[in-house]
């Protein structure tokens, strides 16, 4: 061999060394972790150990031919050590993944306990705005009634009861009539936590069917009247103010208050005290039912004015609201009484079924609701 090509493998060797030094493992200079990114400190490194897994020369690099031929063959002499490095890499490239994917959840997982401290700090709003409710209906149940002197006219001077009892049998309907009527309730009363308060019972329909079937329950009726007609058909029934009478009950002590055609007969406040009274009477679960006069018939409307006691029409969604103010909850409006088809229009179109809704709709609604569970 020459000295020119000694000294030409000379150079080849040196540079083949300096490649091969290239691919050693080295400790990559630290960088400042950007923000945002947990796992920058080891990105970095990966990146580059996955940049010396199988040397190269660069194509402008001196005797870059020559270089690449020596490397190539060369190859197997690194080749078990390359295949250990890229494995390395992907194995480390997998538990990167997977401390992406934990952080993630980790953030899921606060967030989820951000929201869910926020809602119990919601929750604890509408609880202690709810208590402060129920304590100011309680006082309002407490307060004694108003005096003669600044009650109204109607209360001043009411009708005659003997008037009034004349007036209710040629109306009212017969008992078997009521009864029959009164039967659609019957399911809302099922298990209940205590006994049932008839509000303004009249004669006692309602107080009947409830007996007939085993469930305990007792009136509050105005007129001296129908409560000697209830007593004669063995019904619990005591001659007093519905509103002052439920006041008086324990709390918690019922399971059902009804009222049948009474709110009608009453101004706003005191249907608002009654109901203040029944959800301090009921227990948990314990179920309210009112029924009145359907405010949204033009035909129901007539015969809310034919009765003189009448003081005021109570609109289905005024008293779904005066009931939610008062505590209950899960509401509904159930409307029955429809009148017969004999006395509506007969419906062709849609617009015949909307005026006989207006004019000729059904005559009553009740509002129920509950005390909820605790």
């Amino acid at each position: 061999m020459t000295a020119k090509e000694e000294d030409l493998a000379a150079a080849l060797a040196r540079e083949i060394r300096a490649a091969v030094l290239e691919t050693a493992a080295e400790p990559a200079p630290r960088t400042a972790e950007p923000a945002g990114d947990d796992g920058q400190e080891i990105r970095v490194p990966l990146r580059r150990a996955e940049e010396y897994v199988t040397p190269t020369v660069p194509d402008a690099a001196r005797l870059a031919r020559a270089k690449s031929l020596a490397l190539r063959a060369l190859r197997f002499l690194w080749r078990d050590q390359t295949s250990f490095n890229a494995l390395l890499i992907e194995a480390s490239n997998g538990i990167l993944a997977a401390l992406d994917r934990n952080h993630a959840a980790i953030n899921r997982i606060q967030d989820l306990a951000n929201e869910l401290a926020r809602l119990q700090k919601a929750s604890e709003r509408r609880d202690s705005a709810q208590d402060s409710r129920l304590a100011h209906l309680e006082t309002l149940v407490t307060r004694p009634p108003a005096s003669p002197t600044t009650a109204s006219a109607a209360e001043v001077d009411p009708l005659p009861e003997s008037v009034y009892a004349l007036f209710e049998e040629r109306f009212r309907g017969s008992f078997a009539e009521v009864t029959d009527k009164q039967t659609f309730y019957l399911p809302f009363l099922r298990d209940l936590p205590g006994p049932v308060f008839d509000a303004g019972c009249g004669r006692g329909e309602f107080l009947k069917l409830l007996a007939d079937r085993g469930i305990p329950a007792r009136g509050v009726e105005s007129s001296g009247h129908a409560v000697r007609a209830a007593r004669a058909a063995g019904l619990d029934v005591r001659e007093g103010d519905a509103i002052e009478a439920l006041s008086a009950e324990p709390a918690r002590s019922l399971g059902a208050v009804v009222a049948f055609q009474v709110v009608e007969h009453w101004p706003a406040g005191a249907a608002f005290r009654f109901l203040a009274a029944a959800r301090r009477a009921l227990a948990p679960g314990g179920v309210l039912i009112v029924e009145t006069v359907n405010t949204d018939s033009l035909a129901a409307m007539n015969a809310f004015y034919l009765d003189p006691t009448h003081v005021r029409p109570v609109p289905s969604e005024g008293l779904r609201f005066l009931c939610e103010a008062a505590g209950f909850r899960e509401l509904s409006v159930e409307f029955l009484s429809p009148l017969p088809a004999s006395e509506r229009l007969a419906e062709s179109s849609e617009n015949d079924a909307r005026l006989n809704a207006l004019l000729f709709g059904p005559q009553d609604y009740a509002v129920i609701g509950r005390v909820p569970r605790e």
